[in-house]
């Protein structure tokens, strides 16, 4: 993760029996010092990890949510919204991002920045952060793409989404493999689900 952008929020009361928004203020970093470069209204009232900068081919970008249900990513430092979901009243809730753009076995195997990995859930299934695959390799022709590729692993109750996701043991370019930690629950008659 880089320390070049990031954001500072700023709570938005919507009245009485309305959930608070943020104003999401995206700042760039440099040594000639720091400056305001964009800002997004956040319709929820938490930020989570839901801002995260990252490259792609030499060019800067970021994860983030502006709507609550949905994932998208901005240009840096425009912050020109350039791919993503639309929002959908029953769609995945993010929390965190994490896209391994600055690992060397990734870097090594030419798929910095082509994907990444979002927790987060199905808006009202919040009893755990579920893991998702983000598709990046699309987003400069304005296309991302979100997989449910490990069915309904969660992560680590306490640990952000990168702490959980490991490309030491195996990634080899032709067939890459991804150790991710999760949580599972078995019932005490051996079969799999969510506690509840």
């Amino acid at each position: 993760m880089t320390d070049r952008f990031y954001v500072e929020t700023q709570s938005v009361d919507n009245g009485p029996g309305m959930m608070s928004s943020l104003i999401v203020s995206v700042l760039e970093r440099s040594p000639a010092g720091t400056r305001k470069i964009g800002e997004y209204l956040r319709n929820h009232a938490g930020i989570y990890d839901t801002f995260h900068p990252f490259q792609l081919n030499g060019n800067w970008y970021a994860l983030y949510s502006r709507d609550y249900t949905a994932t998208r990513v901005m240009e840096l430092p425009t912050c020109r919204d350039v791919a993503g979901e639309e929002p959908e009243s029953n769609g995945f809730c993010p929390v965190d991002f994490y896209v391994p753009y600055t690992h060397e076995r990734v870097i090594a195997a030419g798929h910095a920045g082509q994907f990444g990995f979002v927790a987060g859930c199905i808006w009202g299934d919040d009893s755990s952060w579920k893991i998702q695959y983000l598709d990046l390799s699309g987003i400069e022709s304005g296309v991302l793409s979100r997989q449910e590729r490990f069915g309904y692993l969660s992560i680590l109750a306490e640990r952000r989404l990168a702490e959980c996701i490991s490309f030491d043991s195996y990634y080899p370019p032709d067939n890459p493999t991804i150790a991710i930690t999760a949580e599972l629950y078995f019932r005490n008659d051996g079969t799999y689900g969510a506690y509840a």
